[in-house]
C-alpha cells in the first residue's frame, strides 16, 4: 500500500511538470515546508541533547556548564565529537564539517546531486557537536539540510541538472531563512553565494522557497530568533564625522579579523590533513579539539553557541569581552578545519557582537562628547562587518543584520562599516570562509558561465587516441621520423610494460644539414626525456589541463591512465574547438528547441559546419538514457534537450529514458551528426 501511494504522488509531480511555472512554485514552497520542518526536528534534537549532557537548553547552557564537576568539563567537549566521529566515517562521510565547502563542490562537481541520507545523518552529528559546547554554529547544518532536501526532490522526480541546482539554492535559501527568521537575506544568499546567478527565473522560487520556511518557523517557533532580541540594544544615528571615522576604523578592524579567521582556518586545515589522512575521524576530531577541550573548562564564556554570554555582556569589561571575541574566533578556526560537524555562520555573529560590544565601551572612554549610546551601536554593527569580511558577501550580509534586528537607524553605519571591511577583505585574501576548501583543491572559485563550462567538463571529451609514443630505447633519427610522420612537436617515452617514463619536446630544425646517422647511435630516448612534463588523466577538468599548457608553453599533454600508460594526448586546438561549440550551442538551445516543437527534423547551420539539429529517435535509441547511448564520447556530438513526445516540453535530463516519438536536439558538426544517424539508422 504504501509502495502504491509512493508511486501515486511521483505520478501527480510528473503531471504537474506540464506547467512549468506552476511547478516551480510548487516545488519551492515544498522544500520551505520541508526545510522548516528540518529545522524544528534539529532545533528539539540540539536542546534535548543539551538538557541531557548539561542540564539546560541552549539558551542557558554557559551557566549550565559553569555548575559542572571539573573532569566532566574536560570530557564533554570530546565526547559529542566522538560519536558524531563514527557517524562520519562509517554512515555518512558527508556529514563531517560545515558543510559550505561540500556544498559548493558538490554543485561545481556534481551538479548539485546530493545523497539523500545527508540531511538526517548532518543532523544527527551537528546536534552532538553542538550541544557539547564546541564552538560551531547550527544554521550551517539547516543550510546543508535544506539544500540536500532540494536536492533530493530533484533527483526523485528526474529532473534536469538545471532544475536540481534551482532546488538546492531553494533549499539553502529556506535554511537561512527559517534559521534566522530573514527570508531576504536568505534569498540574497542563495543567488550571491551558492548560485550567483540573479536570473528572474532563478529568483523567483527561491524567493518562494525563503518566504515559506520563514512565515513556517514564525508559525511554529513564536518569537524565535537566532539572536537574542534583548541583547542586540539601541543604534543611535551617524550625526558627526567623528563617528564616521570610528564606523570606517570599526570596518578596518573587522576586516582584519575575518581575514585573520579565513587566513588562519586555510592554515590549520593544511596541517590538520596530514592528521586526518592517518587516523579516523572519531579520533582525530576529538584530538584537534584538544586545545578547546583543555581551555574551555576555564573560560566557561566560550562554550556553545553563547546566546546567554550575548544577554549578560554588557556587564562584562571591555578587556574580557574583547579577549573572549578573540579566544573564540581561534576556537572557530580549529572547530572549523578539524571536520567537526556544525556550522559557522552563528560563531561568527557571536565573535563580532562580543568584540563590537568590548569596542563600544571603549568608544565614550576616548570621545566623552559623544552620545553614550552609540557604543552599543558597534555590538550589532560588528555582527554584519564581521561576517562581510569572514564571507565576502556585503548584501546578504547586512540584510541579515537588519532583518535580525529591523532598526532603520543602524543602516547608515552598517553599510558603511560592511562594505569596507568587505572590500579589504577582497583585498587581502582571494578565498572566503566559504570557499577556501575549493581553493585549497585547485576547484576555481570562478562562477561564470565560460569558466564553468572548461571547470565541469574533462580531458575525456578532447582526448587524441594519435600520438608519438616511443620506446626508452629507440634512437634519435627514429624519434625524428615518427614526430615527423604524425606532424607532432612531442613525443611520449614508455618502458617495456608500457608505462609512461616522460615527454620528448622539441622543433628539431635547423639551416645546416644535420647527419642524424651519425649521432643516432649514441642518442637515445632515454637521453632525452623529461620526465617534469605535466600530464594529465581522463578526469582532469579541462581548465587545469589548460594551465599546465599555458605554464609550459605547449600544445599538447599526454593522457595517463590510472596505471600510468598513454591513452592519447590533448592539443589546445582540441580545446578551443570545444569551448567555441559549447559557447554556440548553450547560446541557440532554447531558439533550436523552439523551432524544433512539432517537426521531426530541422536545424540551424552554423560557419564551420556547426550546426544544432533536431534528430528524431528510433527504435535503436527506445529504452536507453543519453548516458547508456554515450553520444558524446563516440560520435563527438553534444545532446542539449529531448523534445519529449507525451509532453512536448524539453527536457534535459540525462537519465530520462527515450521513448517513441522522442526528439533529440544535438550539436555537432555535419559530419559528426550524419556519422551519428547513420549508426543508428
Amino acid at each position: 500500500m504504501r509502495k502504491i501511494s509512493f508511486f501515486k504522488l511521483k505520478n501527480f509531480l510528473e503531471k504537474a511538470k506540464l506547467k512549468e511555472g506552476t511547478f516551480l512554485i510548487f516545488a519551492a514552497v515544498l522544500i520551505g515546508i520541508l526545510a522548516g520542518c528540518a529545522f524544528l526536528c534539529f532545533n528539539w534534537m540540539i536542546d534535548s541533547l543539551s538538557k541531557l549532557f548539561i542540564g539546560a537548553p541552549t539558551i542557558a547552557a554557559v551557566e549550565a556548564f559553569k555548575k559542572l564537576p571539573m573532569w566532566y568539563k574536560f570530557v564533554l567537549p570530546l565526547t559529542g565529537v566522538f560519536i558524531s566521529g563514527f557517524i562520519i566515517r562509517y554512515l555518512c562521510k558527508e556529514s563531517g564539517g560545515a558543510g559550505f565547502g561540500f556544498l559548493l563542490k558538490t554543485l561545481k562537481l556534481k551538479n548539485g546531486i546530493m545523497p539523500p541520507k545527508l540531511a538526517i545523518f548532518k543532523m544527527v552529528t551537528s546536534s552532538l557537536s553542538i550541544a557539547t559546547g564546541v564552538p560551531l554554529g547550527n544554521e550551517g547544518p539547516i543550510i546543508m539540510i535544506g539544500s540536500t532536501l532540494g536536492s533530493t526532490l530533484g533527483q526523485f522526480l528526474s529532473m534536469p541538472i538545471s532544475r536540481i541546482k534551482l532546488f538546492v539554492g531553494c533549499g539553502a535559501a529556506a535554511g537561512l531563512a527559517v534559521a534566522f527568521d530573514a527570508p531576504i537575506a536568505g534569498t540574497i544568499f542563495a543567488v550571491e553565494t551558492i548560485l550567483g546567478n540573479y536570473a528572474i527565473g532563478t529568483l523567483t522560487p527561491i524567493v518562494v522557497s525563503a518566504a515559506t520556511a520563514s512565515f513556517f518557523g514564525s508559525y511554529f517557533m513564536p518569537g524565535h530568533t537566532a539572536l537574542p532580541a534583548a541583547a542586540l540594544g539601541f543604534s543611535a544615528e551617524i550625526s558627526s564625522g567623528t563617528e564616521i571615522f570610528l564606523f570606517t576604523t570599526f570596518g578596518l578592524i573587522n576586516a582584519l579579523l575575518g581575514v585573520g579567521l579565513i587566513k588562519l582556518t586555510y592554515f590549520n586545515s593544511n596541517i590538520f590533513d596530514r592528521v586526518k589522512a592517518k587516523l579516523p575521524e572519531y579520533i582525530h576530531i576529538p584530538l584537534l579539539l584538544l586545545p578547546f577541550a583543555l581551555t574551555v573548562p576555564f573560560v566557561p564564556e566560550i562554550f556553545g553557541l553563547g546566546k546567554d554570554m550575548m544577554l549578560a555582556g554588557n556587564g562584562f569589561t571591555p578587556s574580557f569581552l574583547i579577549g573572549i571575541a578573540l579566544l573564540k574566533l581561534l576556537f572557530l578556526s580549529i572547530a572549523f578545519a578539524s571536520g567537526a560537524s556544525g556550522g559557522i555562520f552563528l560563531p561568527i555573529l557571536f565573535v563580532g557582537y562580543i568584540f563590537g560590544l568590548g569596542f563600544g565601551k571603549i568608544i565614550p572612554m576616548l570621545y566623552p562628547g559623544l552620545d553614550p549610546s552609540i557604543g552599543l551601536s558597534f555590538a550589532s554593527v560588528g555582527i554584519g562587518a564581521l561576517l562581510g569580511a569572514a564571507t565576502q558577501e556585503p548584501v546578504s550580509s547586512l540584510l541579515l543584520v537588519f532583518e535580525i534586528t529591523r532598526d532603520y537607524n543602524m543602516l547608515p553605519s552598517l553599510m558603511l562599516a560592511t562594505v569596507v571591511a568587505t572590500m579589504i577583505s577582497k583585498r587581502m585574501s582571494v578565498f572566503s570562509i566559504y570557499n577556501y576548501q575549493l581553493y585549497k583543491e585547485g576547484i576555481a572559485i570562478d562562477d561564470s558561465e565560460e569558466a564553468s563550462i572548461m571547470n565541469e567538463n574533462h580531458v575525456q571529451l578532447c582526448l587524441r587516441h594519435e600520438c608519438v609514443v616511443v620506446h626508452k630505447d629507440e634512437c634519435l633519427p627514429q624519434i625524428l621520423d615518427k614526430m615527423r610522420d604524425k606532424e607532432r612537436f612531442e613525443s611520449y617515452v614508455v618502458d617495456d610494460s608500457g608505462k609512461y617514463l616522460g615527454a620528448i619536446n622539441g622543433v628539431f630544425s635547423s639551416n645546416n644539414k644535420v647527419d642524424y646517422d651519425a649521432i643516432g647511435t649514441m642518442v637515445l630516448a632515454s637521453d632525452l626525456l623529461d620526465t617534469t612534463f605535466p600530464t594529465v588523466k581522463l578526469d582532469t577538468p579541462l581548465s587545469q589541463a589548460m594551465r599546465f599548457m599555458i605554464k609550459r608553453e605547449v600544445i599538447e599533454l599526454p593522457v595517463l591512465s590510472d596505471d600510468g600508460k598513454v591513452l592519447g594526448c590533448i592539443h589546445e586546438h582540441d580545446l578551443i574547438d570545444f569551448y567555441h561549440r559549447e559557447i554556440l550551442s548553450k547560446a541557440n538551445m532554447l531558439k533550436t528547441v523552439q523551432r524544433g516543437e512539432g517537426t521531426e527534423s530541422c536545424s540551424i547551420e552554423f560557419e564551420d559546419e556547426y550546426r544544432i539539429e533536431a534528430v528524431a529517435t528510433n527504435k535503436k535509441m527506445w529504452g536507453h538514457n543519453l548516458i547508456d547511448l554515450r553520444l558524446r564520447e563516440n560520435f563527438n556530438v553534444l545532446v542539449l534537450a529531448v523534445r519529449e513526445k507525451s509532453t512536448g516540453k524539453g527536457t534535459m535530463s540525462p537519465t530520462k529514458t527515450l521513448e517513441k516519438g522522442d526528439v533529440l536536439i544535438a550539436a555537432g558538426t555535419k559530419e559528426d551528426l550524419d556519422r551519428m544517424k547513420s549508426v543508428f539508422g
